[in-house]
């Protein structure tokens, strides 16, 4: 081949190679609206979320720089609460099991009456995506999915997985 046809050939493979770079750009989660979580019958379940919140301990939402999900299921005297921590900017968010262990998940379950061992997540994935993107704050819905395992404190081989997934509700009055 002859060095002059070599230039222009490299030239533009660089170029489309640059190209097919910058089509790579970070996707929309895939989330169906198959199969949504449902409350058992006879309890109570809600599903909302805030923005600028942020969380501390398993009950006390307080300002902040997240938006904030919640996930609250009162069945027979037992509670369980799933607090998710999300990015403010964009329509959609992903969070990985690094993300779980430096604690943007939070998970309670408590009962009065009974003897129970606390869980702490260690792994799992969340990930959501806002429905109505042009729609003020207060009257989005966010569809999210969740699938964290957990592991029990004291005793490592107890473990237990939380699945969610549904539609979220603003709530900025943080009750």
């Amino acid at each position: 081949m002859k060095p002059k046809f070599i230039l222009p050939l490299l030239l533009l493979s660089s170029i489309f190679y640059s190209c097919s770079k910058q089509n790579n750009s970070k996707q929309e989660p895939d989330i169906d609206d198959k199969n949504l979580t449902t409350c058992a019958a006879g309890a109570g379940c809600s599903f909302l979320f805030t923005e600028q919140a942020d969380f501390e301990g398993y009950t006390n939402l307080k300002a902040g720089t997240y938006r904030v999900f919640w996930s609250v299921q009162e069945n027979s005297g037992i509670t369980a609460t799933l607090y998710i921590k999300a990015p403010m900017p964009g329509k959609s968010f992903e969070l990985t099991k690094n993300d779980i262990l430096a604690g943007k998940i939070q998970f309670n379950r408590s009962c009065p009456s009974c003897y129970m061992a606390a869980f702490k997540p260690v792994d799992g994935y969340v990930k959501g995506i806002n429905i109505t993107p042009d729609k003020p704050a207060d009257q989005t819905k966010w569809l999210v999915e969740a699938k964290i395992f957990l592991q029990a404190n004291e005793y490592p081989q107890l473990k237990d997985t939380v699945f969610v997934k549904q539609y979220f509700s603003p709530n900025f009055v943080m009750n």
